[in-house]
C-alpha cells in the first residue's frame, strides 16, 4: 500500500513537472516574440525598422506605445504575466512535494528547489525588462528561461523510459557536460545578437565585416548598443557577435553530436536520436534566418529548439 502510495505521488509530481515544462516553454515562445518584435522583427518595411524602437529614442524620439506595437504583442505580454503568475505556485508543489513526501522523499527535489530559486530570480530580474536597454537583462532573462525548461523538463522524465537504464559513464558524462557547456555559450552568443540588435550586422553569408580596429566592447553585455540611422545594417559592430556566434554554432553541433553519439551507445536512443534531429533543425534554422532576412516566426523557433537542445542534454543521469 505505501509502495502503491509512493508511486502515485512520484507520477503527480511528474506530471506536475511536465506542466511546468510546458508553461515554461511556452513562456520562452512568448518571450521571444515579445523581445524580437520590439527589435523590429517582423515590421514593416523590412529590414529598414529594424532596432527602430531603441535607435528612435537615442534620437531622442519617444518610446513607441503598446498600441503602435500592435494588438499581438499587447495579448502576448498578457499571456506571459498571467503564465509566470500560474508558475510560482506550481512551482512550490514540486519543492512541497518532493521535500515531505514519506516514507522516502523524492530524488529530483533538489531540482525542483533549484527551479523555484530560477522562478524568483526572473521574477526580480521581470521589474528591470520592461524598457531595459541594456543585453545583460535580455541575457539574464533567456538562460535563466532555457535552464528553467531544462530542469522541469528533467523532473518530468527522469525515471520514465527516456531516462531509464545503466548509469552513465565517465566518458558519456564528460562529453554532455562539454555539450552543456557550449550550448549554453552558443545561445548566449545568440541572445546578444538579438538584445544588440545586430542580426542585419552580417546581411547574409558573405557580407559580415568586422570593423577594424575590433570592437571588442560589443561583447560587453552592460554596454548599451548604438545605431547609426544611415547604414542599413544600423548596429556595424554587431558583424563581430554575429561571427562568433556563426563559428560557435559550428562547434556547438559538433559538441552535442558528439554527446548523443555517446549516449546512443549507453543505451539512450530516444534521447540521442532526439539530439541530432534537434541539431539538425537548428543548423537548417540558422541558415534560414540569415538567407530569408531575419522572418519574425523562424526567429522564434530557433529560440525553442535551442531550448529542446539543453533540455534533452540535462535530462539524462
Amino acid at each position: 500500500m505505501n509502495a502503491n502510495k509512493k508511486d502515485s505521488r512520484i507520477t503527480l509530481l511528474r506530471r506536475t513537472a511536465l506542466l511546468c515544462a510546458l508553461i515554461v516553454i511556452t513562456i520562452v515562445g512568448i518571450s521571444a516574440f515579445i523581445r524580437l518584435s520590439g527589435a523590429g522583427l517582423g515590421c514593416s518595411p523590412w529590414p529598414h525598422c529594424y532596432g527602430q524602437t531603441l535607435r528612435d529614442e537615442q534620437h531622442g524620439m519617444p518610446r513607441a506605445t503598446d498600441t503602435q506595437a500592435g494588438q499581438s504583442v499587447i495579448v502576448a505580454r498578457f499571456a506571459h504575466r498571467f503564465l509566470a503568475v500560474l508558475l510560482l505556485p506550481l512551482m512550490l508543489v514540486l519543492v512541497l512535494g518532493g521535500f515531505t513526501m514519506q516514507p522516502q522523499r523524492w530524488n529530483e527535489r533538489w531540482t525542483a528547489l533549484l527551479a523555484l530559486t530560477l522562478v524568483l530570480f526572473l521574477a526580480v530580474l521581470g521589474r528591470w525588462t520592461a524598457g531595459a536597454r541594456v543585453p545583460a537583462v535580455t541575457l539574464g532573462n533567456l538562460l535563466g528561461g532555457f535552464l528553467l525548461f531544462g530542469l522541469c523538463w528533467r523532473m518530468a522524465v527522469i525515471g520514465r523510459g527516456q531516462s531509464d537504464g545503466p548509469l552513465l559513464s565517465r566518458q558519456t558524462r564528460g562529453w554532455r557536460g562539454v555539450a552543456v557547456a557550449i550550448l549554453l555559450s552558443q545561445i548566449v552568443l545568440g541572445g546578444l545578437v538579438s538584445s544588440s540588435f545586430a542580426g542585419l550586422s552580417c546581411p547574409n553569408f558573405t557580407d559580415c565585416i568586422i570593423p577594424t580596429p575590433v570592437p571588442w566592447a560589443a561583447l560587453n553585455p552592460l554596454r548599451e548598443p548604438h545605431f547609426d540611422s544611415s547604414i542599413l545594417s544600423v548596429n556595424g559592430q554587431g558583424a563581430l557577435v554575429h561571427t562568433l556566434h556563426r563559428w560557435a554554432a559550428a562547434v556547438a553541433a559538433l559538441a552535442v553530436s558528439a554527446a548523443a553519439i555517446t549516449l546512443l551507445r549507453s543505451g539512450r536512443r530516444w534521447v540521442g536520436f532526439s539530439l541530432l534531429f534537434l541539431v539538425g533543425i537548428q543548423l537548417a534554422a540558422g541558415v534560414l534566418l540569415v538567407h530569408n532576412g531575419l522572418p519574425l516566426a523562424l526567429a522564434v523557433a530557433h529560440n525553442g529548439v535551442a531550448a529542446l537542445l539543453l533540455a534533452n542534454l540535462l535530462s539524462v543521469d
